[in-house]
């Protein structure tokens, strides 16, 4: 190589060493480990920069010094730098750190003024030669030492370090090692071992790989918290450099001997046309490489940009016409093929072609309406993609699959995937190039593939759910009942035309709104079930619409996520207007049919007693002197005014208002003094009697006289229902919110044609009494709140329960 070449290079090489030290010290001016860093590589490419010189021959005894100045500077710049990166070390002496630089300065100093290091510097035919001063070998002991107490402290604080700061150290203690060590051998060992600096040009180019070391370690491991950014047009520039690197090579040995046979402006020109010709061969050939692939049909797809493409394609369209067209589309255009069919699975679990969802463009593939079984059959076994070129060669026993596939004139099947099950399918056809489709293809169209299934599903998804709430919207629309829904925060979502008339509010003045923006009755349940989670019924509130009042049953219910999470509430309230007259008419009718029974049954009873007093009193003319008729005519009216007198006593009883008041009380008590007053009546008849009142009061609001009388009439109906050495039971059971009085007897029971009408007045099966006491019971239970029913028990014999709601707490009571 020409001593020009290399003067030229190790510019170079300077300029390289000098940009870093710029770099690092612009980016943290303030950092003591950005600034000794900068000093070390800047003294090192101003040591290269005279090296440099010295090889051009600009001022050679200037620029021997200035290399043997700055060199004596390195050592103690970057003992400083392995002092304070990555943290400052205090297991030495802080003043050893100082004396190194001092020493390093002062050597500087003496290489600059005077002759005591070198002198009588020049460039000889073997390279540069130069006479070394007295105190040469103490400048080659401090250089050598310096060097290697950095690397020893470098290398003990690697070792100490863990992480990221320990794989910043590991890059700077190799790239040293790599770069120092040998620059020190080729210009300061060999040198003071021979005298001549024969490879003094070597050492500057051992410092190349620390650069590049160092700016990987920036680059990729943010060595000293830099942060370079490698825009295009750098990497760019840096490719161009690295194509003619080959070039500068064969120009260096060529150099010298062009220079004999060209002259300069011809060397020129032609080193000008061999750089254009290298600059120029791979734009050049891309070029044509695109026009022909055009020509022929072969497609080169990016695999970044078609994922990238696709991606954001995907999470936009939920149309499934729209995604199936724009898979079709985007893989023909990828890979140049003769036709894409996309097959979907329905709504019956068939993978078939979707109705009007598929391409009408011309194609050369065959499109069955149904996915083949076999192709299908094979993708569920394998959910992978088939690639008919390779069926055989992976397994001869796809012969039958393969001759399918030649005969659909498919390429490749690519499954669609949804939770690990095939969905669907993707046909391609053969490329129109006639090229197969090799494995960058077939990542592509998987990963494509993997996208398309889930947002095809995704597709379908939103298709019911569409569906759905069309459905829910006519169904809301057209039922009579008001619909509102409000979301977590509060606003109302839903507000159907029933639930407009309800609350007299527009429906476009409620959406979209706080729920207060609804009448109280509404938002108060509302708002709770939204805070709590609960549901709610309101059995009877009012509800105002502006002009009228209404009462209404509302049930509010929470919406909630699959995680228990509460996504809002629904409020549903039906108008009881039309209910309650319904109610009324019917208890209005039922009113009168039981006047016409009581009236019918009242005039049936009183005619008997009227008939024999009038037939007595139309024989009193003629038998008036007869004692014995006049004794018998006595009697008989007597009684039949009795009878009367007592039929007209249970009728007052049955319509007179219970308006006696009522308190909190124990059933048992009057259930008691009923049992103990008829207890003399059921040992007469030789009729046991069963009493279970239980350990636990059980405590109803009603008066004790009416309660004892309903208890009284029960289990008369019961003795007198009951044949001699017969059974009665009664018992008390119930809950929190009940007190059930139950009262069984061993009688025929109730005959299955009256047990309906069992409470209806002079309804009996006695051939003695009314019928009224059954009817005075279910009256007396009424005005306790009770539910009085009456069954036959299966064994035989009638059952009689009272079902009381449960009074509440003294402590609930107090605070109510």
């Amino acid at each position: 190589m020409s001593t020009t070449a290399t003067a030229i290079s190790l510019l170079c090489v300077a300029a390289s060493l000098a940009a870093l030290a710029i770099f690092v010290l612009a980016a943290r001016p303030t950092s003591a480990t950005n600034r000794w860093f900068a000093a070390s590589v800047l003294t090192s490419g101003l040591w290269t920069l005279g090296i440099g010189l010295a090889y051009w021959g600009v001022a050679t005894p200037f620029s021997f010094r200035l290399a043997f100045v700055f060199a004596s500077l390195i050592p103690g710049a970057f003992v400083k730098f392995v002092h304070v990166y990555p943290s400052r070390s205090d297991r030495l002496p802080r003043f050893l750190f100082e004396a190194v630089l001092i020493v390093g300065v002062i050597l500087a100093l003496l290489s600059g003024l005077t002759d005591l290091i070198a002198h009588s510097h020049r460039t000889a035919s073997s390279g540069l030669a130069r006479e070394t001063g007295p105190v040469y070998p103490l400048f080659v002991t401090y250089y050598v030492a310096t060097i290697s107490f950095a690397l020893a402290l470098l290398i003990d604080k690697w070792r100490r370090t863990a992480g990221s700061q320990r794989i910043q150290l590991q890059y700077l203690w190799v790239g040293v090692a790599l770069s120092v060590v040998p620059a020190v051998t080729t210009n300061l060992v060999i040198p003071a071992l021979t005298g001549r600096s024969t490879y003094a040009w070597l050492g500057p180019y051992f410092l190349l790989p620390f650069v590049l070391l160092v700016a990987h370690a920036v680059i990729r491991h943010r060595l000293m918290d830099l942060r370079l950014v490698i825009r295009r047009g750098l990497t760019i520039a840096v490719a161009c450099l690295l194509s003619l690197v080959p070039v500068g090579v064969l120009l260096m040995f060529l150099w010298e001997r062009g220079l004999q046979h060209l002259e300069t402006g011809e060397l020129i020109g032609l080193l000008a046309a061999v750089v254009a010709t290298t600059l120029l061969v791979p734009p050049t050939r891309n070029a044509a490489e695109t026009v022909l692939d055009r020509y022929v049909y072969r497609a080169r797809a990016s695999f970044r940009d078609t994922v990238r493409q696709a991606s954001q394609t995907f999470t936009r369209v939920l149309d499934l016409r729209t995604l199936v067209h724009y898979v079709q589309n985007l893989i023909r255009g990828a890979t140049n093929a003769e036709g894409v069919v996309i097959y979907v699975k329905n709504h019956l679990d068939e993978i078939r072609l979707p109705a009007k969802h598929q391409e009408h463009s011309p194609s050369e593939i065959e499109r069955p309406l149904a996915l083949p079984a076999s192709v299908l059959s094979t993708l569920v076994a394998t959910r992978d993609c088939i690639v008919r070129d390779e069926l055989l060669t992976r397994n001869p026993a796809h012969r039958h699959l393969h001759d399918e596939l030649t005969r659909l004139n498919w390429a490749v099947v690519l499954p669609l995937l949804f939770e690990d099950a095939v969905i669907g399918a993707i046909v391609v056809g053969p490329k129109l190039s006639g090229d197969a489709f090799y494995p960058h293809d077939l990542d592509l169209l998987m990963t494509l593939a993997n996208q398309a299934g889930i947002a095809i599903k995704n597709a379908q998804l939103y298709t019911e759910v569409l569906l759905a709430n069309e459905y829910i919207e006519n169904i809301v629309a057209t039922i009579e009942s008001g619909v509102v829904a409000v979301n977590s925060a509060g606003r109302v979502t839903r507000f159907n035309r029933a639930a407009a008339h309800l609350t007299g509010r527009a429906a476009p003045g409620v959406l979209g709104e706080p729920v207060d923006a609804l009448p109280e009755a509404l938002a108060g349940p509302l708002r709770d079930t939204l805070v709590d989670g609960r549901q709610r019924t309101e059995p009877e509130i009012p509800l105002p619409d502006g002009t009228v009042t209404r009462d209404v049953i509302c049930t509010t219910s929470p919406l909630r996520d699959p995680d228990g999470g509460i996504l809002g509430a629904v409020a549903v309230f039906s108008d009881l207007t039309p209910l309650k007259e319904l109610e009324a008419e019917r208890r209005r009718v039922e009113r009168l049919a039981y006047f016409e029974i009581l009236a019918s049954s009242i005039a049936h009873e009183i005619k008997n007693p009227v008939v024999a007093i009038k037939t007595f009193a139309q024989l009193i003319p003629r038998r008036r002197h007869d004692d014995r008729f006049v004794d018998e005519f006595s009697r008989v009216v007597t009684r039949e005014v009795g009878r009367m007198e007592r039929l007209v006593e249970r009728l007052r009883t049955l319509s007179r208002p219970a308006d006696r008041p009522k308190h909190r009380l124990d059933v048992r008590g009057p259930l008691s003094d009923a049992v103990e007053f008829l207890r003399p009546a059921f040992d007469e008849k030789r009729i046991r009697l069963g009493v279970v009142l239980g350990a636990e009061p059980r405590h109803v609001v009603g008066d004790a006289g009416e309660l004892e009388q309903l208890f009284i009439n029960l289990l008369m109906n019961a003795c007198e229902a009951t044949p001699p050495d017969g059974l009665v039971t009664v018992d008390i059971t119930g809950s929190a919110e009940h007190a059930i009085v139950a009262v069984a007897d061993s009688g025929p029971g109730f005959p299955p044609e009256l047990i309906d009408r069992a409470f209806d007045p002079f309804v009996t099966t006695k051939p003695r009494g009314f019928g009224l006491g059954l009817t005075i019971s279910a009256g007396i239970a009424a005005t306790h709140r009770a539910k009085l029913r009456a069954a036959n028990r299966p064994a035989g014999g009638a059952l009689l329960t009272v079902e009381f709601p449960a009074a509440a707490p003294v402590e609930a009571a107090v605070r109510a």
